[in-house]
């Protein structure tokens, strides 16, 4: 069943719960994440919790959390990336949060939907100007080094970026990375600057996110690509450590292709390392790993579309019967992967309306297949206030 506890003993006492989705904006995996997500502050101690969406975005989310002014429906749109936070799911999520009033909350992710590094610039800006007003300058020759690609979203910046010369690339980059070496070689003289650096690094990271689309879109990539938006949400997991302590208990709300602990291959050919890989290396059982899936039904796809805000909309799609071997071939149900290791096993999962190739049973410690998944209700109406039970199998 998809009931919370019985998550919970499988989760057992990992410190960092990654809770994934095959897709964004589908109502069966929000509602379950919700409802996890409070279990395992009630009754678990969990005490921080990390989304996939901007970590510059995320201190908007987290000052409404701590009781500024603001309507939810707004914190959802401008603190969140990727358009993340407008669904009913996000909405319930952060008034929860809100209403609760002691669990922290981290976006993860590059900023400006992988499309900008000035978010993340701005922030930077903000605390050289009270620590070091003289560096300020380096801020705004990395922002006018890359305002040739910025853009509001991913849906717009790589072309934008593969259409630049190689020295306005390269400018772009250096301008980045003297801001960033400015920030590590005077540590000792400003103090903690693991924030700034953090915000830095960040929009280093869409620089070089640019760079592997434009390589793969020109069939340039290497086999394995760096992967530098997975590299980052796993560093800002460890930076969350760092700050609250090793101890603390994590929950993160990421995409079933970022949070798997293998490497993840989005098309033929390519393949980079995901966040989880990231994370299950280092934390090994300290790290748990939940996929979210469902055996039909609907989901999202996303249309670009210059007029809308980032660049894209949003849109309804069925969903075709599960593919030969995959995982929803098996049915719905909660299952427990790990016994399974060392056996052959399903070996895709769903990605949208695709099938993604990976070893389920080693890619994931749990998972949960819906019987049907639905869209959020602010693309559709949403349904009736209904809790999906799927029965546990083996």
């Amino acid at each position: 069943m998809s009931d919370p506890a019985k998550i919970a003993e499988l989760i057992g006492d990992a410190k960092i719960v990654a809770i994934g989705e095959n897709n964004h904006h589908v109502h069966e995996f929000g509602d379950l994440r919700n409802r996890l997500l409070q279990h395992l502050v009630e009754h678990h101690g969990f005490r921080v919790v990390g989304f996939e969406s901007g970590f510059a975005e995320g201190k908007l989310v987290e000052d409404w959390l701590n009781g500024a002014p603001g309507e939810v429906a707004d914190i959802g749109r401008d603190g969140f990336t990727f358009s993340l936070g407008e669904s009913p799911e996000a909405h319930e999520m952060l008034t929860w949060l809100r209403e609760r009033g002691d669990v922290r909350y981290f976006g993860l992710d590059v900023p400006s939907s992988a499309g900008s590094p000035v978010p993340a610039l701005q922030a930077v800006r903000a605390y050289l100007s009270t620590v070091d007003e003289a560096a300020v300058g380096l801020v705004d020759a990395a922002i006018e080094a890359t305002e040739g690609y910025a853009s509001i979203s991913s849906a717009e910046a790589p072309a934008k970026y593969a259409a630049l010369d190689t020295g306005t690339k390269d400018k772009a980059t250096a301008a980045l990375t003297r801001l960033k070496t400015h920030l590590t070689s005077l540590r000792p003289v400003y103090g903690d600057t693991a924030v700034a650096e953090h915000h830095v690094e960040g929009a280093l990271r869409v620089d070089a996110y640019l760079a592997e689309v434009a390589a793969m879109m020109s069939g340039d990539a290497p086999a394995l690509q760096s992967g530098s938006r997975d590299a980052y949400m796993a560093e800002t997991v460890r930076l969350i450590r760092r700050l609250h302590g090793d101890d603390t208990k994590i929950v993160v709300m990421l995409h079933n292709g970022h949070l798997q602990r293998v490497p993840f291959s989005p098309f033929p050919g390519l393949t980079s390392p995901s966040a989880g890989t990231h994370l299950a290396a280092e934390f090994g059982d300290d790290y748990f790993a939940l996929a979210l899936t469902a055996a039909e039904g609907e989901t999202t796809g996303l249309k670009p579309d210059p007029a809308a805000r980032l660049g894209f909309t949003v849109y309804r799609q069925d969903l075709d019967t599960p593919a030969d071997g995959s995982v929803e071939a098996e049915g719905p149900g909660l299952v427990d992967l790990r016994p399974r290791r060392g056996t052959e096993g399903p070996q895709s999962i769903r990605h949208a309306h695709l099938f993604n190739p990976v070893d389920v049973v080693n890619a994931f410690d749990a998972l949960v297949c819906f019987p049907e998944s639905t869209v959020s209700g602010h693309l559709r109406p949403a349904p009736t206030d209904r809790v999906v039970e799927v029965a546990t199998r083996g």
